[in-house]
């Protein structure tokens, strides 16, 4: 009786987790799909139309990715269920002048937080 509850319990366990995300770092190489997704996160966050000119924006985002990529002034990492893409997040480091409580002056900032719509509010990622 206790050895079948286990192998029951076991079985629920497994039925219950069937999506395995594929997490991966980002680089240079994805940065098409990060300004993407942080045109998405702008316009989300502040209420903006598609028809609200953002080109600007789009053009100096790449430039960061570019240049914090490499430097790893910014990391990121991208999230894929079954090869589609369905979520992202970053995180930016920089200094400021240090302090009592942080000698070294070193921050970072997490930022471009996304989930795709259908991903949302069921765990996991």
């Amino acid at each position: 009786m206790i050895h079948e509850l286990a192998v029951k319990e076991k079985e629920l366990h497994q039925s219950s987790v069937d999506t395995i995300y594929e997490y991966k770092k980002a680089t240079v190489k994805d940065i098409e799909e990060l300004v993407q997704t942080r045109m998405i996160v702008l316009r989300a966050a502040n209420k903006l139309s598609d028809d609200v000119d953002m080109s600007e924006v789009e053009k100096q985002s790449c430039e960061y990715y570019k240049s914090a990529l490499k430097t790893g002034e910014h990391i990121a990492y991208l999230v894929y269920d079954n090869g589609k893409f369905v979520g992202a997040g970053g995180v930016s480091f920089y200094r400021v002048m240090p302090t009592y409580h942080n000698e070294s002056g070193q921050k970072a900032y997490i930022m471009n937080m996304y989930t795709a719509p259908e991903y949302r509010r069921k765990g996991g990622l």
